[in-house]
């Protein structure tokens, strides 16, 4: 009896010193947090991003946000190359466009996001499902998936130096974000008085969309848009993401009111 008593006041003791344990490391990390806040990002990093037309735009309290965020995602996240050499500028890019779509939420850094796995060139994927094959190979260049994200870098490379309306990172990164609510179903964690213009607008202009490109004839003003976006409602999300960070001066000029949504949610302009 006494034996078995001993071994619960050691049980006892091994879990309250874990706890304590856990405490301290929190209140550690959260002091870590807190200074991270104060210091730039060093320049060896910074030189990555400063000529970044997104980044130029930034106002200096904007920017400090933004450089506090890349650090504590880089603190956070695995980054975990795949037949690739893996080094600060692969790691800082992918942080930025990663962070700037959450620079008006200064504290949220996707916290169901784990690991991000970054290949050299676009991904070969096979669907299936019990084993077999269900779908054709896939070529995919970015995924998100629950604590993943997918990262073909060679895509993302030339897409942040030689800029169109396309960016791979933004474009998953606006699923993750997408998922943070629960669901990727094309409705971002947004305040509930807005949740019914946003599904009027955002829904009513895919369907639209979705119309347009089955018939494929008199697109007009959605001829500007990647046919991708058709795919479903969270896709019409990212793929307008891109352009809102993009092209935001295309996106405003032709679709007003998605830009209106966009910038209500993100809260920031680059226009």
């Amino acid at each position: 009896m006494d034996n078995f008593k001993n071994f619960l006041l050691l049980l006892w003791g091994a879990f309250f010193v874990f706890i304590i344990f856990q405490i301290i490391s929190h209140f550690r990390y959260l002091q870590k947090l807190k200074k991270l806040k104060s210091t730039p990002l060093p320049q060896n990093l910074k030189k990555y991003i400063e000529n970044l037309p997104q980044y130029q735009k930034l106002n200096e309290k904007q920017k400090r946000i933004l450089e506090y965020k890349i650090q504590r995602f880089l603190l956070e996240k695995n980054f975990i190359p795949v037949n690739i050499n893996l080094n600060d500028e692969i790691k800082t890019l992918i942080a930025f466009y990663a962070c700037l779509p959450s620079i008006a939420y200064i504290d949220f850094c996707y916290p169901n996001l784990k690991n991000i796995y970054i290949y050299p060139h676009p991904v070969i994927l096979k669907n299936l499902q019990n084993g077999y094959v269900v779908q054709e190979e896939e070529i995919i260049e970015g995924e998100a998936t629950g604590e993943n994200v997918i990262i073909a870098w060679d895509e993302a490379k030339k897409e942040i130096h030689h800029p169109n309306f396309r960016n791979v990172i933004i474009h998953e990164f606006a699923h993750q974000l997408d998922a943070a609510d629960g669901v990727i179903d094309g409705i971002p964690p947004i305040e509930t008085s807005k949740y019914n213009e946003w599904v009027k607008i955002m829904f009513g202009e895919y369907k639209k969309f979705k119309q347009k490109t089955l018939k494929n004839r008199f697109l007009g003003k959605f001829s500007l848009i990647d046919k991708y976006a058709a795919t479903n409602e969270a896709e019409f999300f990212a793929v307008m993401s891109e352009y809102y960070f993009m092209k935001p001066q295309i996106l405003k000029k032709h679709f007003p009111d998605i830009y209106k949504e966009l910038k209500n949610f993100y809260k920031i302009e680059f226009i």
